[in-house]
């Protein structure tokens, strides 16, 4: 085939790209529709134990702006809140005054693209999911969150959410320690809350201290729909 055949070819693909994903886009408010009108969503909003401080249904997130629009409750697949409630118990079995802050939780794919767009081309690309594939939080099964203590202050994990550095990363915890960035307070508070977690059956996600899926990613996409 001829050079400009093949270029050809990536030229109609794109575009076929661009139109499937227009055909498949819905509006925010038509996601919320669709959530509260389902059986498999938990609303997580009003549950004991649990603050909602959704970052990106207000201005106080990476991009400073609120991209959830009306969608602006939290929910999880109920798989995901069955393990969330038994995550809860175990942090109460460590202290019952500690409660939950939810940073995100479901978020349909319809906000997955007003995230995509504001971070593609820049060097923060890479911390969030094309929404052509799609990210486990499209399908109510990912959850971000931290512990506040008795007095509602959050426990210093060392870094923000939505903190992008390094320091944010589990897996260099040991080495962060070692050279004085992280201090054993600060790794002791991130071990609390993978021990409540993991001990519910959520599986963290390796870059971010935060995150937490409710099953495989793997699994999830196989059996599960992602909700636009």
């Amino acid at each position: 085939m001829k050079p400009h055949g093949i270029a050809r070819i990536f030229v109609l693909a794109g575009i076929l790209t661009v139109l499937l994903s227009l055909a498949h886009a819905v509006t925010i408010n038509e996601s919320l529709k669709f959530v509260l009108a389902s059986k498999d969503f938990v609303e997580l909003t009003g549950m004991a134990g649990l603050v909602i401080d959704l970052r990106y249904a207000t201005p106080n997130n990476f991009v400073g702006q609120n991209m959830y629009g009306e969608f602006n409750k939290a929910f999880l697949h109920q798989i995901a809140a069955e393990k969330l409630t038994k995550a809860l118990r175990n942090l109460q079995g460590i202290n019952p005054k500690y409660k939950f802050v939810i940073f995100d939780a479901l978020r349909p794919r319809s906000v997955q693209y007003v995230l995509w767009n504001k971070v593609k081309g820049t060097d923060r690309e890479k911390y969030v999911a094309n929404p052509t594939g799609g990210s486990i939080h499209n399908f109510g099964f990912a959850l971000d969150l931290s512990i506040l203590d008795e007095t509602g202050r959050g426990l210093d994990m060392g870094t923000d959410f939505d903190d992008f550095s390094p320091l944010a990363q589990p897996l260099l915890e040991n080495q962060f320690l070692k050279a004085g960035k992280l201090t054993d307070r600060q790794i002791n508070t991130r071990r609390i809350l993978r021990k409540v977690m993991e001990g519910a059956g959520f599986v963290q996600l390796p870059l971010e201290w935060w995150h937490f899926d409710a099953l495989p990613s793997v699994e999830v996409k196989a059996k599960y729909k992602m909700v636009e």
